[in-house]
């Protein structure tokens, strides 16, 4: 009796450790999704803040020279200067020349520890961001 009661107790104890390894395991991927959202979501902010700082730019450097080319150029310089790992899209500098409004769409890859590695994720990290702002004031 005393062997059978001594087996069902090291079954428990193998099932406990199991079960352990299975929240550790779970803990571990609910961080790291955790930190990888929020890299993205950060991403995303900042992205955001870059595209309007250029959009401003690109619409003060038409206003002043009426020359969309020049307008697209401020855009570039301005997206280099406040993040040079953000990149102007294809066709992501278009005038207005209407409104003088600029229209600036950038994209940036977040920076995640899995996300931006798997290939079923890793739409996820690449972030964009567009806006669309007229000239100052003053």
């Amino acid at each position: 009796m005393t062997h059978t009661h001594d087996r069902l107790r090291h079954g428990q104890a193998g099932a406990v450790g199991m079960m352990i390894i299975v929240w550790l395991a779970v803990v571990v991927v609910v961080g790291v999704a955790a930190i990888d959202a929020g890299s993205i979501a950060f991403t995303k902010f900042r992205l955001a803040d870059v595209a309007s700082t250029a959009s401003t730019q690109a619409a003060n450097a038409y206003k002043s020279s009426t020359n969309i080319a020049t307008a697209c150029q401020a855009a570039e310089a301005s997206i280099a200067s406040d993040d040079a790992s953000a990149k102007l899209t294809k066709k992501g500098c278009v005038v207005d020349p209407a409104t003088g409004t600029v229209t600036i769409t950038v994209r940036k890859d977040a920076k995640t520890i899995l996300a931006g590695k798997l290939s079923f994720t890793k739409k996820y990290a690449r972030v964009s961001a567009t806006e669309t702002n007229g000239p100052t004031a003053l």
